[in-house]
């Protein structure tokens, strides 16, 4: 059986450059973009189309979106449609306070006919762009939401076209215990095309060990169901992922954390740090020319990641935190390469 070992979104985390650096070193079998606001795609806040940047090379890739009010999820699907996205996912397990105390992310485990409500609108929207692919335009968009959208698209080198994106969802185990029984049966009925399953609750956030036996559950009740399902928590590697799925009968997992300054994880090498700065530059070559107007600052989370391990990662550390610009990026070459 041929498993699913892809990459999970994380906020902060898989932009573009990330995702772009990546598919160069160690392409997974499928992405996810970073989670985008469902309400701030419907209510004109066209910043967040950075996050909606991708090349073909990514492809399949899944863009997510968070929130909790329907009408604004089927605009939101409209767009993703209308971008070329292979897939729509749903984000139903977020533990950020920020997403949660709004009734998003994971807090919708609490509220299940809120989200077959939501689910009704993405489905809606993604049959309406089939029935025509420029239903979009037809709505009453702002000249600049306009402009933002084409030079998506003519970043992505793609046109509006007749796709059918799969629709997917990304959740957790419960609230503050596993409801795996109930809650799966209840996204399984809204007939999905698959469900990632995060092996921890809302409560847990990041703490303590997934429970891969629940997943284990879950993944029974999924394929009684006929919907595929994918493992997410803990893993470290491309081997360990294609393991645990097949020993929690999962039809893949996603890998998370473990990718950060680590763009290897997909095919398990362990590269020596002359690979690693060369990493580093790329994931820098991406970021400038994807985000030529940003501040050099976000790389600095990454950078301090690629280095972890080096015999001088502390002294690496104190020049990383204040890099401003790519020539003093270059100036840390011989310092990291030769160890």
């Amino acid at each position: 059986m041929k498993y699913i070992i892809g990459l999970s979104p994380m906020e902060g985390i898989t932009d573009e450059a990330f995702r772009l650096t990546q598919c160069e070193i160690s392409k997974p079998d499928l992405i996810f973009s970073e989670f985008v606001s469902a309400c701030g795609l419907a209510h004109n806040a066209v910043k967040l189309f950075d996050h909606l940047l991708f090349k073909p090379i990514e492809r399949p890739l899944i863009a997510q979106l968070f929130g909790k009010d329907p009408s604004s999820f089927y605009f939101a699907a409209l767009v993703l449609c209308h971008l070329g996205f292979d897939g729509i996912d749903i984000n139903l397990g977020c533990p950020a306070k920020t997403v949660t105390q709004h009734g998003g992310g994971a807090a919708l485990i609490d509220n299940p006919s809120l989200v077959s409500e939501i689910v009704l609108s993405v489905k809606k929207a993604i049959t309406d762009f089939q029935n025509d692919p420029k239903i979009l335009l037809k709505q009453k968009l702002k000249k600049k939401y306009l402009e933002i959208i084409n030079r998506n698209l003519k970043y992505s080198g793609l046109s509006p076209k007749n796709i059918t994106p799969t629709l997917s969802f990304k959740t957790r185990l419960g609230i503050d215990h596993s409801i795996v029984d109930t809650w799966i049966p209840h996204l399984c009925s809204l007939k999905p095309d698959f469900i990632t399953l995060h092996g921890r609750t809302l409560k847990q956030g990041f703490g303590g060990r997934a429970d891969w036996d629940e997943i284990t559950k879950a993944a029974n009740l999924c394929h009684d169901s006929g919907v595929k399902i994918l493992g997410n928590g803990d893993l470290l590697s491309r081997k360990m992922a294609h393991g645990y799925s097949q020993k929690y009968h999962t039809d893949g997992a996603l890998i998370g954390r473990a990718a950060m300054g680590n763009p290897w994880v997909f095919n398990d090498s362990a590269p020596e740090f002359r690979e690693k700065y060369k990493a580093m530059l790329i994931h820098a070559r991406h970021f400038l020319e994807v985000f030529p107007s940003r501040r050099f600052d976000p790389l600095r989370r990454h950078f301090l990641l690629y280095v972890s391990g080096h015999p001088h990662a502390s002294t690496l550390r104190q020049k990383i935190i204040t890099l401003t610009s790519f020539d003093q990026l270059c100036s840390l070459e011989d310092a990291i390469s030769n160890c």
